[in-house]
């Protein structure tokens, strides 16, 4: 979507070119640029790309920040140490990893054999949402597809083949569907298939007996059967090929990831929850989960956080509109970075109080498909983060708020704001704030001034049906039928350029909105060498 024009220069564009300039020039040249690169779960990528893009504009010192969107178990190797001697790679490399799931028992256990201490820092809360894409009008009464967990085991085992079988139509009265069932999963590991199969084994192990994360089972052998070995369903690659197969397959079923789910306006299963309701994933339910689990003590978070997490997850949590498939996204810390560079650890210890503050990072997670931690567990990563040990030579980065922390509301402070170390929201990136403006002038647009699907649906279906006239007119008058068919052409012609025009302009306010955010970041890295 960018970069489509290289030889040509516009106003806008020359305009833009100087806020890069201004950007680089706007930080402290004398100073070297410093570093943090972090690695692990995909799901966080877009919020934390954009928290260190707000960090890099906020700071008056050069700052490049990056995060390698590789997978929770990737992020996972990467933390604990080399796999291939040959490659020269130091864990210290990662400034820290992140997870959709916990430390694996493995890899927990390996560093405690390096005498090294790791600890676990909630980030953000979301969820794992079944979605379907059966006809509205062959649900039953109540316009949703319900299901308890046994059911959806036995579906994904492949015991339950049919949406009209006898086990599905108890709990949908009404429901008319009476199609195969085509079932989508994950064609290879992801924290997305680990939290799916982990709830499947720990709520309905009777029915879903291949177990969850990485093992489904055992072979004649005796030997675990890797993820991926699926009884049954279409193997597809990532949210995006799961998200495809529901939109070009009807009577299909597929877990996704809720925030790629509800972007993409998938229709969610309504899943039996602990209480006996069945729930679709709402930022609310979701929510409820990780505050009842907070006030529970230590069955989910453990107290200090350097212990195992290891079985810890939010699945079956009680409540009466609590969703039943809900995950904690973590930050994988060093409990000690005294032998790491210093301004690397400061710009990690920043960024992370950063990342858990409701005033910062928990609102753009909210924009990118998570729910915000209730404050009760901002608490707990606050106490998390408060047991790394730091380097004794770092000078630390301090934000232009109240108390000189990430969690209270923005002030002015006067000269003291001008120093090196202090981060301020009042320092923008220009792209930053042209594409908040966009974004607040989409947000304005008058849903009504568009045809809807079913206007669209319906006028193919009349054109359709001027077509067939047309073609069975079409020899009793030769010249009548030939000026029927210029008029449906115009017409054809002048609904196609419409929805063109729609999609370009579609196409055209994702192109700006994502434009200033590719440059920003151009313009940090500028600034910084």
């Amino acid at each position: 979507r960018l970069g489509h024009h290289h030889n040509t220069c516009t106003l806008p564009a020359f305009r833009k070119m100087l806020s890069l300039v201004a950007n680089a020039l706007a930080h402290d040249a004398s100073k070297p640029v410093t570093v943090m690169a972090g690695s692990g779960t995909t799901n966080p990528r877009r919020m934390f790309w954009e928290t260190m893009e707000v960090m890099q504009c906020m700071a008056k010192e050069p700052l490049h920040l990056t995060y390698r969107a590789v997978g929770s178990s990737t992020g996972q190797k990467e933390f604990v140490g080399p796999d291939d001697k040959a490659v020269k790679y130091d864990s210290k490399m990662q400034a820290f990893g992140a997870g959709d799931i916990p430390m694996s028992e493995d890899n927990f256990n390996a560093l405690k054999e390096a005498n090294r201490t790791m600890l676990h820092v909630p980030i953000a809360i979301g969820a794992i949402g079944v979605f379907h894409s059966i006809p509205k009008d062959e649900l039953g009464d109540d316009g949703e597809l319900n299901l308890d967990a046994c059911t959806l085991g036995e579906i994904y085992m492949g015991t339950i083949t049919r949406w009209d079988d006898e086990r599905i139509v108890k709990q949908n009265p009404g429901m008319t569907a009476a199609s195969k069932i085509y079932v989508a999963h994950r064609i290879k590991g992801s924290s997305s298939t680990s939290g799916f199969t982990e709830y499947l084994e720990q709520t309905a192990p009777t029915c879903w007996t291949l177990g969850g994360h990485k093992e489904f089972g055992k072979d004649k052998f005796g030997k675990a059967l890797p993820q991926g070995d699926w009884p049954t369903g279409e193997p597809k690659e990532g949210s995006g090929g799961m998200s495809e197969y529901l939109e070009k397959r009807a009577y299909a079923i597929a877990y996704i990831d809720y925030g790629h789910g509800d972007d993409a306006g998938l229709t969610a299963i309504a899943l039996k929850n602990q209480d006996g309701h069945y729930v679709v994933p709402t930022p609310k339910g979701i929510e409820d989960a990780a505050t009842f689990a907070i006030k529970e003590g230590d069955d989910v978070y453990p107290k200090d956080p350097t212990d195992s997490f290891h079985g810890r997850n939010l699945y079956g949590i009680e409540g009466k509109d609590t969703y039943p498939i809900v995950m904690t996204t973590y930050i994988y810390l060093a409990q000690d970075y005294t032998k790491r560079a210093a301004d690397t650890a400061a710009a990690t210890k920043a960024f992370v109080e950063m990342v858990i503050s409701p005033k910062i990072g928990q609102p753009i997670a909210v924009e990118n498909g998570f729910v915000a931690m209730p404050q009760e567990l901002v608490e707990y990563s606050k106490a998390a983060l408060a047991k790394v040990a730091w380097p004794a030579d770092m000078q630390e980065y301090f934000f232009e708020t109240e108390d000189k922390t990430a969690f209270t509301k923005e002030t002015t402070r006067k000269e003291e704001g001008m120093l090196p170390r202090f981060l301020s929201r009042k320092r923008k990136c220009y792209g930053d704030y042209e594409r908040k403006q966009i974004l607040e002038a989409v947000e304005d647009i008058d849903p009504d001034t568009f045809a809807t699907s079913e206007e669209l649906d319906a006028a193919k279906a009349q054109i359709g049906a001027l077509q067939k006239q047309i073609d069975d007119n079409d020899g009793d008058d030769d010249q009548t039928a030939a000026f029927a068919k210029a008029g449906l052409g115009l017409g054809v012609t002048g609904f196609v350029f419409g929805a063109a025009a729609l999609a370009v302009a579609l196409t055209k306010k994702h192109a700006v909105v994502a434009k200033p955010s590719v440059k920003v970041s151009e313009a940090t890295v500028v600034g910084g060498v």
